[in-house]
């Protein structure tokens, strides 16, 4: 992070931050809802090929489809946890400057 960044980048940026955390959450929770539902899909698809449900399920849980799904649920995660945490640093940078300016004063 640019410490000398102007005070109007740094308002831009906090709102960038803290909208990206905030779509990538919704995206991150509805996702998260959903594998689950894929899960279930994917065992039903390898029923039709003549598993037993339990059998079904294992390869479901481990096809290369499932896997994706949880890369994707993770990324999507790890996007909003970084944008949060470059939200709050840059909210910190704006309160250490105020801070600053008070002692001045």
């Amino acid at each position: 992070m640019n410490l000398r960044i102007l005070h109007e980048q740094l308002v831009k940026r906090i709102k960038q931050y803290a909208g990206d955390a905030r779509e990538n959450r919704q995206v991150y929770l509805r996702l998260s809802q959903l594998l689950p539902d894929r899960l279930k899909s994917l065992s039903n698809s390898h029923r039709s090929q003549g598993l037993r449900p339990a059998e079904a399920e294992r390869a479901a849980s481990a096809s290369d489809e499932f896997v994706m799904h949880i890369d994707e649920v993770v990324q999507v995660g790890a996007a909003s946890r970084e944008a949060r945490i470059q939200y709050e640093t840059h909210m910190m940078l704006v309160d250490a400057r105020r801070s600053l300016r008070g002692r001045k004063s």
